[in-house]
């Protein structure tokens, strides 16, 4: 069964609502037939327990059902996201897309909370501020490969990485298309206790590879360099975007292709022979236009064989897209509902997949569903 929901939450959605509203304290405050804005503030602040005809009174006047005040596995007030998303994905189409996001990541809390694994109280987090260089960047990049030993292709063991030395999970969704196949990329989502990485599974690896590596300096950076709530994902986008994005950018270069595999990977006397740099291309899971940018930035190339090797196309992956969300994710749910912690029904609503979704989401993974329809 699904514990209560603690006061702190509750204010956290009633702050959500109000602000959807665009009412200001004093304006809830008439509406629920208090004195003044501080009763209001001291129910945000969790401070104030709701009286259960304020709670009534709240869900008209804000026009939200109760659920949305006590559900224990939602993060509506309390998540913060930046997403990586193209031009052409409408904003109302991305908010909806966000409210779904919310659910998989509050069920996600839940669940580590059921088997104690909350994070710890000391956040692993990068030595950067606004007025780091690009150069910076970089240079954490190059040394967390080190520290995290993740080798020559940091792609390989990059996610392993992430979520068992950092503990922040990934998660690899179905996201929404836009326009020309255009859509979500990826975003990352703050809370008060953990980060949450998510990835559109469909796109090409190294795409979802860069992705990752720029949301994680976002993870790592958002106490001090907090990005945008939506940025752009094309390559224009990137060009032009603002300075933290292109800290993240040159992060996420550095991270997939740190010097030190460069040095091993490449044969110096073929530094003009693109059928060799697409191979090293291929070995690190990037694009060669990000490599291309990689090794000019470095010097090692000439801008005539950037450009060249810019044209080439990405070599497409024999894996094919990974499983939805995470193996541990999965294994979270599927133990949670076998010990009855939590019913299928409402793990199928958080989780947005229908009962038969999920019977074939724990297929995926091997997993014999703990229910029967």
């Amino acid at each position: 069964m699904l514990e209560k929901i603690s006061q702190k939450l509750i204010g956290y959605r009633v702050k959500a609502a109000r602000e959807g509203r665009g009412w200001t304290q004093d304006e809830l405050a008439k509406h629920l037939d208090l004195n003044d804005r501080q009763s209001i503030s001291d129910i945000e602040n969790g401070k104030r327990a709701l009286k259960p005809d304020e709670m009534l009174t709240l869900s008209d006047v804000l026009d939200r059902d109760i659920e949305f005040f006590i559900d224990p596995l939602a993060v509506a007030g309390e998540a913060r996201f930046s997403w990586r998303a193209a031009p052409e994905v409408p904003e109302d189409t991305l908010d909806q897309f966000e409210l779904k996001a919310g659910q998989w990541i509050g069920l996600l809390r839940w669940l580590r909370e059921q088997r104690d694994s909350r994070a710890s109280v000391l956040k692993r987090a990068l030595r950067l501020s606004a007025q780091s260089s690009y150069e910076d960047a970089q240079e954490r990049a190059e040394s967390l490969c080190v520290e995290l030993e993740l080798g020559i292709v940091p792609a390989e063991s990059l996610i392993e990485k992430i979520e068992r030395e950092m503990d922040i999970p990934v998660l690899f969704v179905d996201t929404v298309d836009a326009a020309d196949g255009q859509s979500i990329s990826g975003a990352t989502c703050h809370l008060e206790e953990m980060g949450v990485i998510l990835i559109n599974r469909n796109e090409s690896e190294a795409r979802r590879f860069f992705d990752l590596a720029h949301e994680l300096f976002h993870a790592l950076t958002w106490d001090a360099l907090e990005p945008e709530h939506r940025e752009s994902n094309s390559v224009e986008g990137r060009n032009k975007g603002k300075r933290i994005e292109q800290l993240a950018d040159n992060f996420a270069a550095a991270l997939l292709m740190p010097r030190a595999s460069l040095d091993k990977l490449i044969d110096r006397s073929r530094l003009e022979d693109i059928a060799h740099l697409c191979e090293v291309a291929a070995l690190l899971r990037v694009a060669p236009v990000t490599l291309s940018w990689r090794l000019f930035n470095l010097k090692l190339i000439t801008d005539d064989t950037r450009r060249r090797l810019s044209q080439e196309k990405q070599r497409p992956s024999v894996s094919g897209p990974p499983k939805r969300f995470s193996p541990t994710f999965v294994k979270m749910l599927h133990e949670a509902l076998d010990n009855g912690k939590l019913s299928a029904r409402k793990a199928a609503k958080a989780i947005g997949l229908g009962l038969n979704g999920l019977i074939e989401l724990f297929a995926q993974y091997d997993l014999a569903a703990p229910f029967e329809l």
